[in-house]
């Protein structure tokens, strides 16, 4: 009787091995794919807030924009109990159509919903004017249609990433 193991394999069994390991999603915790969130992971942490177009929401002269991201402080929000905070202000509905920055009062306008940020005090989400993604359109209160301008993520900061990409300056 032969009791010797044989490492010999397949190509096909090979095959589905590698390729098995593709249809597994890593953790969020993962060192990569834990830089971007759908919803801020933690409160009180100045992050930008990105359009499904890959721009930031960022604020000039008073106005709520999409614009390419420079990690400037009129792009880094903070999420603090249904309140999206840039520096001393907040993001709040001015009417049904428009947001403003005005003083923040306490009210919890904003809510999660998936990859969407619906403002609980008009009914509304916050959607990137005319379904454009270019730098300078607008941002407003819309409808909800589940459209991809109505599609937001929070881009945490990832101390690991930071960490890989300074000491890949040093060397």
């Amino acid at each position: 009787m032969n009791n010797k193991i044989s490492f010999a394999c397949s190509p096909a069994l090979l095959a589905a091995l590698l390729l098995g390991g593709c249809t597994i999603k890593p953790p969020s915790t993962d060192v990569m794919m834990g830089s971007i969130a759908s919803q801020p992971q933690e409160e009180h942490a100045r992050s930008p807030l990105l359009t499904s177009g890959d721009f930031c929401v960022a604020v000039s002269q008073q106005k709520v924009l999409a614009q390419p991201c420079s990690g400037k402080d009129d792009q880094l929000f903070e999420w603090d109990l249904g309140e999206l905070r840039l520096q001393d202000l907040c993001l709040q509905a001015k009417n049904d159509s428009e947001v403003m920055l005005a003083p923040c009062d306490g009210q919890a306008q904003w809510e999660w919903q998936k990859d969407r940020l619906f403002n609980s005090k008009v009914s509304r989400c916050l959607d990137v004017a005319g379904r454009r993604h270019t730098p300078g359109t607008p941002l407003r209160l819309a409808e909800c249609y589940g459209g991809a301008n109505q599609s937001f993520s929070w881009q945490r900061p990832n101390p690991w990433l930071e960490t890989l990409k300074k000491q890949s300056l040093t060397w």
